[in-house]
């Protein structure tokens, strides 16, 4: 088994034990565990898993598209953000379509995850930074984290940004398009900086970081930050 399917079993473990809304997850191959398989047609590049999740706000059921990395070598991570410069700008410009049991499906979130993921960040050893534009806000661990690993906080502000550029030079300011993000845990929630550094391999619930379409929020283009669990 390569160390990139172990991940994805790992990830998929984690989804079906400890996420919140988790439906179903999907391999894009047969795979060691049974699970069920998705297929893409037109561009075949095609990522590792998807998560069927269930999203209480809008009462309905929802896909996340995953390219999963093994995140042993950390410049892995960085070529996983094919994930919005091959499958998102695919799915945007109509050059894929995503299929089960060979009907279409909407795919509402591109994200990235690694073994680390469980553990709130996507790489093995990562330094605690406090974000100083969430102090004293009421919305901080509700929209944005009031700390974040430096290196994912990194790979995450890259992909918005890029993301956030796109949209602007195609004119497409207020068209509701998939939202981008990343896969971590609710740990950064849950424990503080020091508990942390001491337990660097604490698991919590996972959760979608990500910038997603906000047809009220005109300032941004109608996207916001979120945090949502999965």
């Amino acid at each position: 088994m390569n160390p990139e399917r172990k991940v994805e079993i790992k990830l998929w473990d984690w989804f079906k034990t400890h996420g919140e809304n988790v439906i179903e997850i999907y391999f894009n191959s047969i795979n060691e565990v049974g699970a069920p398989i998705f297929k893409v047609s037109g561009e075949q590049k095609i990522p590792d898993l998807l998560i069927e999740t269930f999203n209480p706000l809008k009462n309905a059921n929802e896909f996340i598209a995953v390219e999963v990395k093994d995140a042993s070598k950390s410049i892995n991570v960085r070529s996983a953000r094919k994930i919005y410069d091959v499958y998102l700008l695919n799915y945007i410009n109509k050059k894929t379509k995503y299929l089960i049991k060979n009907k279409e499906i909407k795919i509402n979130h591109f994200a990235i995850a690694t073994q680390y993921s469980p553990n709130g960040r996507l790489t093995k050893k990562e330094t605690l930074e406090f974000n100083e534009n969430v102090r004293g806000k009421s919305w901080g661990n509700k929209v944005v984290w009031y700390f974040e690993y430096s290196r994912t906080k990194e790979n995450y502000r890259g992909m918005l940004a890029s993301y956030s550029e796109y949209r602007k030079n195609k004119k497409l300011k207020g068209i509701e398009l998939p939202s981008i993000g990343i896969i971590i845990s609710d740990v950064l929630k849950k424990f503080d900086i020091k508990e942390l550094e001491i337990m660097p391999d604490v698991i919590g619930r996972p959760i979608f970081q990500c910038t997603k379409y906000n047809k009220n929020n005109f300032k941004n283009g109608g996207f916001k930050q979120c945090l949502m669990s999965i």
